[in-house]
């Protein structure tokens, strides 16, 4: 499970997080669940409104993932099993599947 958030700290920096679940079992029983919430803070100046979305959505969480997934690796190798090697991830994907979502919801009245 993957999940990025963005929150302003000023006009020019941001708190990137990006969050990822990992679980496994064997025969119904939890071997190892692991939460990571991992962020940075970045200074983005010079671009248009319109772009700043996909740079906090997009760019920052894809600088952030190496390091997230290393983390990971190494705490489930530390725990006794093998490295848990988490696949690339395609943050435009998630953002565009995002903004959809966003769109679909917004089109849902309430009555």
């Amino acid at each position: 499970n993957v999940n990025v958030n963005a929150n302003p700290l000023s006009d020019k920096q941001f708190d990137v997080n990006l969050t990822l679940n990992a679980k496994a079992s064997f025969d119904k029983e939890v071997l190892f669940n692991v939460e990571l919430v991992y962020g940075g803070v970045f200074a983005i100046s010079g671009f248009p409104q319109e772009h700043m979305l996909p740079l906090l959505f997009i760019e920052c969480p894809r600088l952030l993932f190496p390091f997230a997934r290393q983390i990971i690796a190494e705490a489930t190798r530390n725990g006794g099993f093998p490295p848990l090697m988490l696949d690339p991830i395609d943050f435009a994907q998630m953002f565009q599947q995002k903004l959809a979502e966003d769109q679909a919801a917004s089109k849902v009245k309430v009555s």
